[in-house]
């Protein structure tokens, strides 16, 4: 007896794709109002011009509840989707990774160092101007 008032909806693979697709519909009906005659001139009066985006729109509003309540449905009795067991996390002992110590240099080291660069960059200097004094 109660088995054969049961109801089952059949509710099909693509419904994610069918809502996106019925939001996308609808804005482009929406931007069909955006630019119809009713919304240039400010008036009510004019809703006989934009009628085919109006019933347009009102299809497509309707179809995207009907998909919206299906998917609602088919994910309210869906169980939890479970990752397979490769993919699964599992917790493991594993080590912090760590910076390397940051070097400490004297101050006799950094005034080597910038004279090192310094004596480099004068010496590319000199071999740019010989280039471009030869020509």
């Amino acid at each position: 007896m109660a088995s054969g008032s049961v109801k089952t909806l059949k509710i099909p693979d693509d419904i994610e794709y069918r809502v996106i697709g019925n939001a996308f519909g609808l804005l482009i009906a929406l931007a069909g109002l955006a630019g119809g005659t009713m919304l240039n001139q400010r008036s009510f009066e004019y809703w006989m011009d934009d009628l085919v985006p109006l019933l347009f729109s009102a299809y497509m509003a309707f179809r995207l509840f009907r998909n919206f309540i299906s998917t609602m449905t088919l994910y309210q009795d869906a169980p939890p989707r479970r990752r397979p067991a490769a993919q699964r996390v599992q917790p493991e002992a594993a080590t912090f990774a760590q910076l390397p110590p940051v070097p400490s240099y004297s101050a006799e080291q950094v005034v080597e160092e910038v004279a090192k660069r310094i004596e480099a960059q004068k010496l590319e200097a000199q071999k740019k101007n010989k280039l471009t004094n030869s020509r």
